[in-house]
């Protein structure tokens, strides 16, 4: 069957409607349930053509003649084109853009306050303050990943699992990101 597949392939490649034919009605399944999960939906003759366009396309780049290697890239090409579709379809066109005249006051961007930005040494106080307020095993893992241990080699030297560490870790990102929310 192998072999069988592969000529056909083969045959499609070089031109013949026939052996295209054969394989666009072994995926005819995959084509209708693509159609299925789309929300934006052409006419099933127009998605039909669409379909029998992308693997025209899929078959042209093809260099394996494996079924399996023709079968993975004509699905992605399908969820490709199907993303494809749907960014055509909200695309703002350029005369729905209103132009301005000249006659139109131009907008003048004024920055009432200046936005907070942190020194560097605010920001050590408060990498101070934290690493201060770390249970040992935690201060333990920060100062041996600063000093440029891996996660395995620190976890080994603190008795503790790598999942642990990289559960610490989220742990310390966690509060990253709420520090930086504040300031």
């Amino acid at each position: 069957m192998d072999v069988k597949q592969a000529e056909l392939i083969i045959r499609a490649q070089a031109g013949d409607e026939q052996a295209f034919e054969q394989i666009f009605m072994q995926f005819e399944g995959l084509v209708w349930k693509m159609y299925s999960q789309q929300r934006v939906r052409p006419q099933p003759n127009d998605w039909q053509q669409e379909c029998r366009v992308v693997l025209h396309k899929t078959l042209r780049l093809l260099r394996n003649q494996a079924w399996a290697a023709l079968t993975i890239y004509y699905q992605r090409s399908l969820q490709t084109h199907v993303v494809q579709l749907w960014r055509n379809e909200y695309r703002v066109l350029d005369m729905q853009v209103p132009i301005l005249k000249e006659t139109v006051a131009p907008y003048e961007v004024k920055q009432a306050v200046a936005p907070y930005e942190p020194t560097v040494n605010e920001w050590l106080t408060i990498i101070i303050e934290w690493y201060l307020t770390l249970p040992g095993k935690e201060r333990e893992l920060a100062y041996l990943l600063i000093q440029g241990y891996g996660m395995a080699e620190a976890a080994k030297a603190i008795n503790r699992s790598r999942s642990w560490c990289y559960g610490v870790r989220r742990k310390w990102q966690l509060f990253y990101n709420d520090e930086i929310r504040k300031h």
